[in-house]
């Protein structure tokens, strides 16, 4: 991946910039990766799940994510 490919593309004002282009492996993955096999201990799963939990279900959101009014 040492050698990227770049594209020239226009920019909002008109200008050309050089962009970079695609950086993935083609191909297709050869085996399937499972993500729990990432979480090694229970204090990790369970973290994960609280952090899931809290994502979709708190009204303590923040950033960009916070609603300004509640849907």
């Amino acid at each position: 991946m040492s050698d990227y490919q770049y594209e020239e593309k226009e920019d909002f004002s008109g200008k050309k910039v050089k962009v970079l282009g695609p950086t993935y492996e083609e191909g297709k993955p050869e085996e399937r990766e499972d993500w729990k096999t990432k979480l090694g201990t229970r204090e990790d799963v369970l973290h994960y799940i609280r952090t899931a939990m809290r994502y979709w279900y708190s009204k303590e959101w923040y950033g960009s994510e916070k609603r300004k009014q509640e849907a």
